[in-house]
């Protein structure tokens, strides 16, 4: 698998330096992770296809304007996002700075001007800084993802929370807990035979 075939089957359209990014992301996370331990993919087959390509599968539902990523990790999807969406300004927070350490690295080495990287929990964030957009890939349960959310929500906003098989009982619990928000989900594409699925969350106008 080489990363422009997999652009490629995404229908991605990319320049040389987004492609030149993207595999200073993949060398520099297989380098890495030998030492500070980023994430359980550990060969380049494996980064390529669950942290990078994953990444970039919702890449029909970024929309410009502010983009939080929430438990992002060393950056993902916030990173690939970021480099391919230059005129959306991409957040990405965790709790774990050393991991974060990682996302100011790359940033540094590809001069992504648009991604800021903050080291707090979402819920420590002031509900005076709206996003337009918040994602996800490391919330466990979409409840917990919304709860976390709609407090720095902008009004018209909505929530992406990407999702693999469990996503429609998942959806199920989401309704009965949050009846003012409606709840769409959609098959994302992949380059592998697994189910990927976004769960797209906005709130009712009142």
């Amino acid at each position: 698998m080489r990363l422009v075939d997999g652009l490629n089957h995404l229908r991605l359209k990319y320049s040389k330096n987004q492609l030149a990014c993207l595999q200073t992301i993949l060398h520099e996370h297989l380098k890495w992770n030998k030492v500070h331990n980023l994430s359980a993919h550990r060969d380049e087959k494996s980064v390529l296809i669950y942290q990078i390509l994953d990444s970039l599968t919702p890449h029909d539902f970024i929309r410009e304007g502010r983009l939080l990523d929430v438990g992002t990790g060393p950056g993902f999807p916030g990173l690939p996002l970021a480099l391919f969406f230059p005129n959306t300004h991409v957040t990405v927070v965790d709790s774990n700075d050393k991991k974060l350490a990682f996302s100011r690295h790359i940033k540094a080495l590809c001069d992504i001007g648009n991604l800021q990287i903050v080291h707090k929990r979402i819920e420590e964030f002031p509900t005076t800084q709206k996003f337009d957009q918040i994602i996800s890939r490391g919330f466990k349960h979409l409840n917990g993802m919304i709860g976390c959310s709609l407090a720095v929500l902008k009004s018209d906003g909505e929530i992406l929370a990407m999702k693999g098989a469990q996503a429609k009982s998942e959806i199920v619990d989401a309704q009965s807990t949050y009846g003012n928000c409606m709840i769409r989900l959609h098959k994302l594409p992949h380059i592998v035979d697994e189910q990927r699925m976004l769960v797209v969350v906005k709130q009712r106008s009142e």
